[in-house]
């Protein structure tokens, strides 16, 4: 018994799989000298049996499906024992295939799961009666174990794998549903941005910006839980923690907050389309040749009105002599937001309000432009934030916070220049650099 255990443990070493289930049932079939000997799975809703390794005549042949109506499997598949030592014909008459394999003797076993259900049977088919019933009912049983574990083993893996491929695919959707609202969001913000350029020039733009300020916040606030979530999924996932309640709170909540998004984010594009029809377009993306002194008085004088309502006077000392080829729309739009800001952070009504603009040429080329007021400055928190999108210190008033921003933005990438903040005693100082060409060198 040592030696045929031996060999039979030797033959399945090292193996998983399909390639152990052929090996075990080989080996258990030349031990047991039957004429047929297969490892089946159940398939409770088919009624039915399916083999994983069958083997006839000493050779691995292809498996088959057959029902266990009127079979002595039945009874196995019932979790017994099933043991005919001759003549199972006479007790199965309906069971044709073994009528007409000629079966005498039939010896099968059940296989259980990880729950003590019955997943399988192991069975043996003689064309004579079985002499040795005891032996072979003691090596089913006693490898029983291993054929069972790898089942489960298999059984797991394929759950596993159902399991990853449909978590990829909802994923992949809910991806696919964040980038879109991601970009729909940025396109939103894009619209804001357009409009809050516009909304620097007037009090009807100005009101589009308190109207957007309420829905942009809901959608923004919706954004950053959605992001944070997408990312604490993103990192279960990749370290194989995500469990279904994981993703059925995930899903749950970007539903809510997709929900807000689309409403909210709705009504700030019709806010920002209406007046968008209604306002001027300040966009001016081609290079031209202008005085900026002229300029900037041109602007200057547009901007009176507002300038009025808190009696500051502005003082423009730049070179008559400049005659430059710059983009003009990108000076208007800073202009207009730099005063604009000055009027509705720095001053007060009924005090002596000044702003001085200076332009200074640079000893490496560039073009330096120099604004300066006398307001209330900067705290220093929002000395550090003030670049930054959607900081304001008027909330209250209907700020959005993105006036500073643009005009950061409007430097850096279309004038390819830099801004600075330089320290000052009083009010607000700003510096903004930028390269120009005049006409003579172009």
């Amino acid at each position: 018994m040592e030696q045929l255990l031996a060999n039979i443990i030797e033959k399945v070493s090292n193996t998983r799989g399909e390639a152990f289930f052929q090996s075990i049932t080989l080996a258990l079939h030349q031990t047991i000298g039957a004429d047929y000997t297969f490892v089946a799975t159940l398939d409770k809703t088919q009624y039915c049996s399916n083999t994983i390794a069958l083997v006839a005549d000493g050779k691995l042949v292809d498996n088959i499906s057959y029902s266990l109506t009127h079979t002595p499997c039945a009874n196995a598949a019932d979790d017994s024992v099933c043991c005919y030592r001759d003549n199972v014909c006479a007790s199965f008459p309906d069971d044709l295939l073994l009528v007409e394999m000629g079966i005498e003797g039939y010896l099968g076993t059940p296989l259980h799961d990880l729950k003590g259900e019955v997943m399988g049977i192991i069975v043996a088919l003689y064309k004579r009666p079985i002499e040795n019933d005891a032996f072979v009912l003691d090596l089913f049983k006693l490898f029983s174990g291993r054929i069972e574990a790898e089942l489960d083993r298999l059984a797991h893996e394929r759950r596993l794998e159902e399991a990853n491929q449909l978590l990829e695919t909802k994923v992949a959707q809910r991806t696919a549903h964040l980038d879109d609202a991601i970009n729909k969001l940025k396109e939103a913000q894009q619209r804001l941005v357009e409009s809050e350029k516009m909304a620097a020039m007037g009090n009807m733009v100005a009101g589009l910006a308190h109207e957007v300020n309420t829905p942009l916040g809901v959608a923004i606030t919706s954004q950053s839980v959605l992001k944070e979530h997408h990312k604490l999924l993103a990192d279960r996932y990749q370290k194989g923690e995500l469990t279904s309640d994981d993703l059925e709170e995930y899903l749950s909540l970007s539903a809510s907050a997709m929900t807000l998004m689309e409403v909210n984010l709705q009504r700030a594009a019709e806010l920002v389309e209406s007046f968008k029809r209604t306002a001027a377009d300040q966009h001016c993306s081609e290079h031209e040749v202008i005085n900026i002194a002229q300029y900037y008085h041109q602007i200057v004088t547009a901007m009176q009105p507002l300038l009025k309502s808190v009696q500051a006077k502005v003082q423009i000392d730049i070179p008559a002599d400049w005659n430059l080829s710059t983009i003009p729309g990108v000076h208007s739009q800073t202009l207009i937001n730099l005063l604009s800001n000055s009027v509705m952070h720095g001053f007060d009504a009924g005090q002596d309000n000044r702003i001085d603009i200076k332009g200074e040429l640079r000893p490496n080329g560039e073009f330096c432009i120099h604004y300066r007021d006398n307001g209330k400055g900067l705290t220093e928190e929002a000395r550090k934030r003030i670049f930054e999108p959607f900081f304001t210190t008027a909330r209250n008033q209907g700020g959005i916070g993105l006036g500073m921003n643009i005009v950061f933005n409007l430097v850096n990438q279309k004038l390819e220049g830099s801004i600075t903040l330089p320290d000052t005693e009083e009010g607000f100082a700003l510096d903004m650099l930028f390269r120009a060409k005049s006409p003579e060198t172009l």
